[in-house]
């Protein structure tokens, strides 16, 4: 009698530990600590400049740039940039 007590003493236990486990698993506490060992530091954002031909915003680093009368225009292609300086003439 004693043995049946002391299996499900530990069956009870076992599953306990198992769902308490399964919780923490499926609950944000292992996903954050995974995430914050993942994860270095952050990038910094860039500043988008706006294309004054056709509208489009692009990354300041990717933008073609054209100094013009003490002011800097940025493009995002050769062609945009080519129409504008057309206009400006």
């Amino acid at each position: 009698m004693i043995f049946i007590i002391r299996i499900l003493r530990f069956l009870i236990i076992a599953a306990v530990v198992y769902f308490l486990f399964r919780l923490l698993w499926k609950g944000d506490l292992f996903g954050f600590l995974k995430r914050k060992k993942r994860s270095g530091s952050p990038k910094p954002l860039e500043e988008m400049k706006k294309d004054p031909v056709c509208g489009t915003y692009i990354p300041e680093s990717q933008a073609l740039k054209l100094n013009w009368k003490k002011e800097t225009y940025f493009f995002c292609s050769e062609e945009c940039k080519q129409k504008f300086q057309k206009l400006h003439k």
